[in-house]
């Protein structure tokens, strides 16, 4: 593949088409929020995008980078794995007779909000390799989204996150 000798995301492919699905409960509201953006992206790209990203991820694997409490997002677990642990977790304090504490949080908007210069100097610190660190920087540069209805149509560069429905969206 052309792009992975020259370590270049083809442009064409980094052109997402938006399309406003309405959450189910909302689809009566008059709030902006009440779409989930899906983003219908070139079929190379995702090709393209899956190869990096396992590229990247056995590099990680390899190198000892993933935190083994990580459960979401990462091969052979699953949430049951996450529930199972906890569980252990909890049995264990009060067989002890421990006092404990549970915090959940919900990161909203967090793959919109992917901020592509900590993602490269990640990589970059992770001793990533230079291809896979190119490779990474070209799929940043030159994003674009375009949004079309009946009566509008507007395209817009992107400098932040990750299009919803994009494999490489967990990274």
């Amino acid at each position: 593949m052309a792009a992975l000798e020259k370590y270049s995301f083809p442009k064409s492919w980094k052109k997402a088409r938006i399309i406003p699905i309405d959450k189910p409960g909302k689809e009566r509201s008059d709030e902006v929020n009440k779409f989930r953006p899906i983003s219908l992206l070139d079929s190379g790209g995702k090709v393209l995008e899956k190869l990096l990203i396992n590229r990247i991820n056995h590099h990680a694997y390899y190198q000892g980078h993933m935190n083994e409490n990580q459960f979401g997002f990462r091969p052979q677990k699953s949430t049951v794995d996450a529930a199972m642990a906890i569980k252990a977790f909890v049995q264990e304090s009060l067989d002890a007779g421990e006092v404990m504490a549970f915090i959940s949080l919900e990161v909203q908007g967090a793959f919109d909000a992917s901020w592509w210069p900590g993602v490269l100097r990640e990589l970059r610190e992770s001793k990533c390799p230079k291809n896979l660190y190119t490779l990474t920087m070209s799929y940043f540069t030159q994003r674009t989204a375009v949004l079309s209805t009946n009566s509008l149509r507007t395209e817009k560069a992107i400098s932040r996150g990750c299009p919803q429905g994009s494999c490489c969206g967990p990274l």
